[in-house]
């Protein structure tokens, strides 16, 4: 009857395990497609930005070619009033050697006559009532068009112009002229999917340049873009039916400083959520194969809870082994340190060079009693490290320093504490040596502030005479400071402001 017993309750059990591993199937369900949903959000919106900063990127190029080559260009012509001669022609061709294949110059006269072109293909002849010609001629320094088709050359592009002047007369304007299809390219590396889009845009609306090219010109001046979302912010996400062909799209957007582009970068709706609908395809399929199964789950559930936990204490011990030989590594780190010094103390060097060494070694030894002493063996914390280490190395020069500290909560990874303490070591050591070489007593200050760049700020100030690194340039300890900087990704400077202050920008992570 006991036997029975416990099988019915066992059975009991089982079902009521199935019904709850059902159920809790459903709930984990649910949050993973929340997760599913959220994530396809999110890496969409990398995905546009990432390409937004391209566009951005290529925007800044194409820029800053265009003002090189077009200042080069107006250099190279002399008077665009004089019909050009083989010098002239030939300090044109050197101005546009470095144009890509997707760009072709022009330098247009006074009159409006086209005197130079590099098009082998087509080229205009006389443009004098093209926009951007009399905006040029009218006194404007630079022009940047929308998309437009240049007259006798049947290429949609965009135009990039100078005024050209001579003892500021109008001479002549110089002229590149950029295909629309080069942002293919940009859309081929970008693989945002099926119906993406790259653009450029002037900051007034106008269309410059997009891929899928625009059958027609495109004015989004009172596109919510520029009505609402660029009044914002220079740069973000949003989504948005496309003005140009209706399709829903996640669109990207960047304001491009100094230039007059506006990057944009756009990928469909259904594209990006297509991970979403794949994931919630999958958990139907699983909660309907779950339910065929459910028969055999409770024998399964009490196998694998058996298994579990028989791994998790395997894990445990495990776990706790790996704690007790690190504690051991390092103790013994510690002490083969000590060791190290013993050695060094009985080789008969000078008192200075032991001293110095002893000091390194403690601050070696110092990183290794952290992690030890307080199980930190991937990094340790800063407001326990500095303040232990720097109250033990002044301590050895028996001094009456008076120490503050302002340190942010940083944990300092292992593979850089060694350097950062041998640096902390070399700091305290200059202003034992120079900053209170005529005194017993003085205040030492260390601040360690975490910067939005995802760096740290180390600061190292004394109130003593002052020490000039210029005139130790070539020292031992000069140089390990700048080996140990270098370690950490970082830069240092010294500056005098009642003491010495030594700064430094670092990378502890």
């Amino acid at each position: 009857m006991r036997t029975q017993r416990d099988s019915t309750i066992v059975g009991k059990a089982a079902v009521g395990a199935i019904a709850a591993m059902f159920c809790g199937l459903a709930v984990v369900l649910s949050l993973w497609l929340h997760s599913s949903y959220w994530s396809a959000v999110t890496r969409g919106e990398e995905q546009v930005t990432a390409t937004t900063k391209i566009v951005a990127a290529n925007a800044i190029w194409i820029n800053s070619l265009a003002r090189q080559t077009l200042y080069r260009m107006a250099d190279a012509v002399g008077d665009a009033s004089q019909p050009l001669d083989a010098t002239g022609i030939k300090h044109l061709n050197q101005a546009t050697a470095g144009l890509p294949v997707t760009a072709t110059a022009y330098v247009i006269a006074p009159d409006g006559h086209v005197i130079y072109s590099n098009d082998r293909e087509n080229s205009p002849s006389d443009i004098a009532d093209q926009l951007f010609f009399k905006r040029l001629s009218n006194g404007a320094e630079d022009y940047t068009s929308a998309l437009t088709m240049l007259r006798g050359t049947n290429r949609h592009v965009f135009l990039s112009a100078t005024r050209i002047e001579r003892n500021r007369i109008f001479a002549g304007v110089a002229v590149l002229a950029f295909d629309a299809g080069m942002l293919r390219a940009i859309w081929d590396a970008a693989s945002l999917g099926k119906g993406s889009t790259v653009s450029f845009i002037r900051r007034d609306g106008k269309l410059i340049a997009r891929h899928p090219e625009a059958k027609d010109p495109v004015d989004l001046g009172n596109y919510v873009l520029f009505t609402d979302y660029m009044r914002k912010a220079t740069a973000g996400t949003y989504i948005s039916a496309s003005p140009v062909d209706g399709v829903t799209r996640l669109v990207g957007y960047r304001i491009v400083e100094r230039t007059p582009f506006v990057a944009i970068a756009s990928a469909e709706v259904s594209a990006i959520m297509w991970p979403f609908w794949r994931d919630v395809l999958t958990a139907a399929t699983v909660l309907l194969l779950a339910l065929a199964a459910a028969t055999t789950g409770a024998l399964k559930i009490l196998s694998l809870a058996k298994a579990e936990a028989q791994r998790t204490t395997e894990l445990a011990q495990a776990v706790r082994t790996n704690k007790v030989l690190m504690r051991e590594i390092h103790h013994r780190v510690k002490n083969n340190l000590q060791t190290v010094m013993a050695l060094i103390r009985l080789q008969g060097l000078k008192q200075e060079t032991v001293q110095r060494l002893h000091e390194r070694i403690i601050a070696m030894s110092a990183v290794h009693e952290q992690m030890y002493g307080f199980d930190q063996f991937r990094s340790v914390q800063a407001r326990d490290f500095i303040p232990n280490l720097v109250r033990t190395l002044v301590d050895l020069h028996d001094r009456d320093i008076a120490l503050n500290f302002e340190i942010d909560d940083i944990e300092i990874d292992a593979d850089k504490a060694t350097p950062f303490a041998l640096l902390l070591n070399e700091l305290l050591t200059n202003a034992m040596k120079y900053a209170f070489d005529t005194r017993q007593d003085g205040r030492i200050e260390v601040r360690l502030q975490k910067l939005s760049t995802g760096r740290v700020r180390l600061e190292v100030s004394d109130d003593g005479i002052g020490y000039v690194p210029a005139g130790a340039r070539s020292g031992m300890g000069t140089r390990l400071i700048k080996s140990f900087v270098s370690q950490m990704s970082g830069e240092y400077r010294y500056e005098q402001a009642g003491g010495t202050v030594f700064i430094a920008e670092i990378s502890l992570g």
